[in-house]
């Protein structure tokens, strides 16, 4: 058997951990952010639980402790993404107004996507003042001026996607000027972005559309120069689209980074995996428990001592959104479920509006 790049042997299915998933404890989270503290998580929940309409709510899980907070929003939002600032005293997500399932509806409710952010303690809530479209993903820098998200642009009703052409965007709190961060590129998917440094972050993202129209190239060819890598370092600025990284392993996707800037990410080499890419180029590879389905979120700690994911529930169906909470122990090698507290039994966090 030959060995990796990093020196160890490929990994296959059959020396996957094994990892306890129940399909009765799947709900519909989504992504999903960890304090500095490694401690506490931050995710989006929709359920019914609360209330028969439904709701999508910010909530916040101490690992320790056990304990489920949500956040008291206002009511007639949508909450569709959060994520703490790296220091962990604010938190900023993006809220749609209440809609129907019909398409026209979902469509105008997520032309009218927010941003807000507020103090971890839930005090200091407000909005940013950004122009109307969908905006997703939003992540604070790393001195706390500045956030940057996802823009989109609606697709036509029945389209096989619900929105396309991301860019990242960036807003300084201090003069309110909002603007590209690099590009544009108009990617045809996203997923996470994360600041590496004040001008520079890592970001998630797959079919970058603008550059394959300039260059006349197809996305098969694009895939197979840089083995479906869906990994990018942005600079703020830059014009041309830079080559993707973590290429070493195919299908790279969902990228996080920790504190001294290494990249943890998902993909196949050959097992289905999480992988660490360190800053030397050496390449660590956990594979994935097989009672795991896809990995929809993640997140390394700033220590980088374990890897927060939601995962798709094995047996359910996508439309079901029956979706797990795992934790992998980096250091150890070891994978856990980690259990919600039902949103009934969650604690409130009240929250205060900006005078």
């Amino acid at each position: 058997m030959s060995p990796t790049a990093s020196g160890q042997p490929p990994a296959s299915q059959t020396d996957a951990p094994q990892f306890e998933s129940d399909p009765a404890k799947g709900r519909d989270f989504r992504e999903i952010s960890v304090h500095p503290n490694g401690e506490e998580l931050l995710f989006v929940e929709c359920s019914r639980a609360l209330e028969p309409a439904g709701g999508c709510y910010v909530l916040r899980y101490h690992l320790t402790r056990k304990s489920l907070q949500r956040y008291v929003l206002p009511e007639q939002y949508f909450y569709t993404s959060a994520s703490f600032s790296p220091q962990g005293n604010y938190v900023v997500m993006s809220r749609v107004p209440r809609h129907d399932s019909d398409q026209e509806s979902v469509q105008h409710a997520y032309d009218k996507t927010e941003i807000a952010l507020m103090k971890s303690d839930g005090t200091e809530f407000g909005i940013l003042q950004l122009a109307k479209g969908p905006k997703v993903g939003p992540n604070i820098s790393l001195d706390g001026r500045r956030v940057a998200y996802w823009r989109a642009a609606l697709r036509k009703p029945a389209s096989r996607t619900f929105s396309n052409n991301f860019d990242v965007w960036e807003m300084n709190l201090s003069t309110g000027e909002d603007r590209l961060f690099a590009g544009p590129f108009l990617f045809y998917e996203r997923d996470g972005l994360q600041y590496l440094s004040q001008d520079e972050m890592v970001v998630g993202a797959y079919g970058p559309v603008a550059f394959l129209r300039q260059h006349a190239q197809s996305m098969t060819t694009y895939d197979k120069k840089y083995n479906r890598s869906g990994v990018y370092r942005f600079s703020r600025g830059a014009a041309l689209l830079p080559e993707p990284i973590c290429t070493e392993v195919e299908g790279a996707k969902i990228p996080s980074i920790d504190k001294d800037g290494n990249v943890y990410f998902y993909g196949q080499r050959p097992g289905i995996s999480l992988f660490k890419r360190s800053m030397d180029g050496h390449i660590k590879q956990w594979v994935k428990p097989q009672d795991i389905g896809g990995i929809s979120s993640m997140v390394a700690s700033s220590d980088g001592l374990s890897i927060l994911f939601t995962y798709h529930v094995r047996g359910t169906q996508p439309r079901e959104a029956k979706e797990g909470m795992g934790m992998l122990d980096t250091s150890a090698s070891g994978w856990k479920a980690i259990d919600i507290p039902s949103l009934e039994r969650s604690d409130t966090i009240p929250v205060m509006m900006t005078k």
